[in-house]
């Protein structure tokens, strides 16, 4: 399960990869201390939330780990003309949820997944959701496998995947984390489509 549509689609078209098909999503946010020294809870959209974070020099959390959540963030940025770097942006080289505790600890924005915000957000006190609604953040997620025959484990992934996109597979999907969280962590492959 994948979430880097460009590299999804060279992955297909270079034939290492096959049953590209779209499951779900969630979306980004971007989160940071309620005081907001960027202002970024005033932005139109995500360029202007990015240009302000970089205009403020405000502390930023980037994951810088070539993940799909850091792949668009890069292209954020990208999209606002924009090159982090400086003692504001900090390159943690660490996954999702460390990222964001220490984003919390010492009080930056960070670019998370909306998944990641509904399971952790009782543990990171000191941030709050400032910047969300651009369909640029929206996070689609596709199913990728080998070609048959690539390795062991090809008809076994090819079979997952035909799970995950029938209705069964959909249901937990759109319902999964419901009973823990109050809310669920992914939208289907209904919702999802409209912003494929």
């Amino acid at each position: 399960m994948v979430h880097a549509i460009e590299a999804e689609k060279k992955a297909v078209a270079d034939g290492w990869a096959t049953n590209r098909i779209l499951i779900g999503s969630n979306e980004f946010y971007i989160v940071g201390p309620a005081a907001d020294p960027a202002k970024i809870a005033q932005a139109k959209n995500v360029v202007e939330a990015y240009t302000r974070i970089a205009s403020a020099q405000a502390k930023f959390f980037s994951r810088g780990d070539n993940s799909g959540t850091h792949k668009k963030e890069m292209d954020a940025w990208k999209k606002a003309g924009l090159t982090p770097g400086g003692v504001w942006y900090i390159v943690t080289k660490d996954f999702m949820t460390a990222t964001l505790k220490r984003a919390d600890t010492e009080k930056g924005y960070f670019m998370t997944d909306s998944s990641t915000w509904v399971a952790e957000k009782k543990n990171v006190p000191n941030l709050t959701i400032l910047f969300r609604g651009d369909k640029f953040l929206v996070n689609t997620y596709h199913t990728l496998a080998q070609p048959a025959g690539a390795t062991p484990g090809a008809s076994t992934a090819a079979k997952f995947i035909q799970f995950v996109s029938s209705p069964d597979g959909q249901k937990i999907i759109l319902e999964y984390g419901m009973s823990e969280y109050g809310e669920g962590l992914y939208n289907d492959a209904d919702y999802a489509k409209k912003y494929d």
